[in-house]
């Protein structure tokens, strides 16, 4: 199974794509993990200018995406000779816009083949998925991406809170898409974790990467850092690997809603 097939895309006579999110793939807040519609956009811009290499991602989930079909739109904003950029955004089944993703896909041919491990150090030191502690439903809720994608916990260290994902597909050349899916689930365990005892709804309306690597083994893991919360507005620094290698880093911000407040 490719990522494509995984992600229940199918490309459209207009250029749109249609993709089929079920129920079991919604997220703690109503609506559809947002890891996954990063995914998808990840997915549809590949496919709109073919060949390139993405390397930059920044969604906005500016509602929940309820079950059913998704009508997904790419517009290519700028075709530069070595950066396109594409806009995607994700429309629900009343035609209401969900997410909106903006991002930069890189003609490789155009680049150095230079090498560099950077200055970032070693990799921090996780458990092996197998060896992690699966995620578990808080009293009295449902979340459906826990029994979908068997999110564990496989860390913890300077780094924050490591979260271990198996990669759904065989398409080992779709790492910035794995990449979405383990950066978006490791954002809730450190702001959560600030609060122990206290269950603390906090979702993320956004998700910014940078790519740093196209090949994914087949799992992946998500780190979250708690950086600050002010105001009750918390932000997340992220890095996401594949054993030793980078694939992915960024950021999120949260919303550590009041317990009346919804998330919408």
């Amino acid at each position: 199974m490719d990522a494509i097939e995984f992600l229940r895309g199918a490309p459209q006579p207009d250029g749109s794509w249609r993709f089929d999110i079920g129920r079991e793939r919604h997220g703690a807040f109503g609506g559809a993990f947002g890891g996954l519609l990063a995914a998808c956009t990840v997915a549809v811009a590949r496919a709109t200018v073919p060949g390139r290499m993405v390397a930059s991602l920044d969604a906005r989930f500016l509602r929940g995406l309820p079950a059913g079909e998704a009508r997904l739109v790419p517009t290519v904003v700028h075709a530069g000779r070595s950066l396109t950029c594409v806009q995607v955004d994700v429309v629900d089944g009343r035609g209401r816009l969900a997410t909106r993703s903006t991002l930069y896909l890189v003609d490789a041919a155009r680049l150095q083949p230079l090498e560099h491990p950077g200055d970032g150090g070693a990799a921090p030191v996780a458990a092996p998925w197998s060896d992690g502690t699966p995620w578990r439903n808080p009293p009295g809720t449902d979340v459906p991406i826990v029994t979908t994608f068997a999110p564990r916990a496989v860390g913890r260290g300077e780094h924050g809170i490591a979260t271990a994902l198996r990669v759904p597909w065989d398409d080992d050349g779709a790492g910035a898409e794995a990449a979405c899916l383990a950066a978006d689930i490791c954002v809730g365990p450190p702001v959560g974790g600030a609060f122990p005892g206290r269950p603390t709804p906090a979702p993320n309306p956004d998700l910014s990467l940078r790519f740093a690597g196209e090949v994914a083994g087949p799992e992946v893991v998500g780190w979250g850092q708690l950086e600050r919360i002010h105001n009750g507005l918390a932000m997340v620094r992220i890095e996401v690997r594949s054993g030793a290698l980078l694939l992915a880093t960024g950021v999120s911000c949260s919303l550590v809603l009041r317990a009346e407040t919804s998330p919408a």
